[in-house]
């Protein structure tokens, strides 16, 4: 394997994280893992790639159900997101993993959107994961998306602060209350940056403690 340098590092196969999430390609790994094993496989959770990859499985799965639009997410302000933390042992993986909000589908383009979409996942009492959905209201055009954010981030404090849900402060849930509190915009792209590391944060907490 060629590094930063253009010289060739050798790189052990017990070493390697493999992403297999095409049964297309599944004779490669057959092939190229015959008699040694990468550290981690990330598998779907399907059949046959329980069958052909049988050793140091992590389940990957997009777990968030995209809608097409922001807007839509005011029709299903909660719901469930992933229960894959609590079985993930019992069902022989030594591992979980997912997408959190993103969802799978890569996109690196921008645009302007109708509705601002706060998405934040929480525990609920079995320990299961939700995510509940925040949505702006003043959605008719792409203009004045602060006002969008704060209309939406406004929904987020009065749930936390007011409701009480079962979840714990994380740096990236802080920053969302704070932004509140003070009537700052951070900018779409770190609106959704927060989410993802309040999501991080939450399950590195979860898995600390279940250690």
């Amino acid at each position: 394997m060629l590094n930063y340098w253009g010289e060739y590092d050798i790189v052990k196969k017990q070493d390697m994280l493999v992403i297999a999430t095409n049964r297309d390609w599944l004779w490669l790994y057959e092939k190229y893992f015959e008699s040694e094993y990468p550290k981690f496989a990330l598998i779907p959770d399907e059949s046959v790639f329980r069958r052909k990859i049988r050793r140091n499985k992590v389940l990957l799965d997009d777990k968030f159900k995209k809608q097409e639009r922001n807007a839509d997410y005011q029709d299903v302000t909660d719901e469930f997101f992933s229960d894959d933390h609590i079985y993930y042992i019992e069902d022989g993986f030594v591992g979980f993993s997912d997408y959190s909000i993103i969802g799978d589908e890569y996109s690196d383009s921008g645009f302007a959107p109708y509705a601002v979409a706060i998405h934040i996942v929480y525990f609920a009492d079995d320990k299961s994961l939700r995510v509940k959905h925040f949505v702006s209201d003043s959605n008719e055009d792409i203009a004045n998306p602060a006002l969008k954010f704060y209309q939406a981030v406004k929904k987020l404090t009065k749930w936390y602060r007011n409701e009480k849900p079962n979840i714990e402060m994380t740096f990236g849930l802080k920053t969302f209350l704070e932004h509140y509190d003070n009537q700052t915009y951070p900018g779409l792209g770190t609106v959704k940056k927060l989410s993802l590391m309040h999501h991080l944060e939450l399950m590195s907490k979860y898995l600390n403690e279940e250690k």
